[in-house]
């Protein structure tokens, strides 16, 4: 048992013996996180705001202006969407009742293990 705990000390200390610890206020990662690549919203986000083949609207422009289109030809759909992002929606009120409508009746159970 003493040599296998020898051996895998010898191992442990062969394996850590190039490595430094790092001065007080160092950083073990100067650079930092890397930059992750552009996300996939950050794409579609430039390229919706990047002008269109006609140069004059950008592409968001010309995407809005169509949902608006077919909203006001009563596209259900295009309404929803439109509503969803330029309304606040108003916060589902949630009530809680006991029994018979009454109100809700709490019991406090002690396990006699608290002390």
């Amino acid at each position: 048992m003493e040599r296998k705990d020898n051996l895998m000390n010898t191992d442990k200390q062969k394996q850590y013996s190039g490595l430094k610890p790092f001065k007080p206020g160092q950083s073990g990662n100067p650079k930092g996180r890397p930059k992750k690549s552009d996300c996939l919203i950050d794409c579609i986000n430039k390229e919706l705001s990047s002008k269109s083949v006609n140069g004059v609207s950008t592409r968001e422009q010309i995407i809005a202006s169509a949902l608006v289109g077919m909203a006001e030809k009563g596209n259900l759909k295009a309404i929803e969407i439109l509503m969803t992002y330029t309304t606040i929606k108003p916060v589902q009120a949630h009530e809680i009742t006991g029994a018979n409508g009454g109100p809700v009746q709490l019991q406090w159970i002690e396990d006699g293990n608290d002390k």
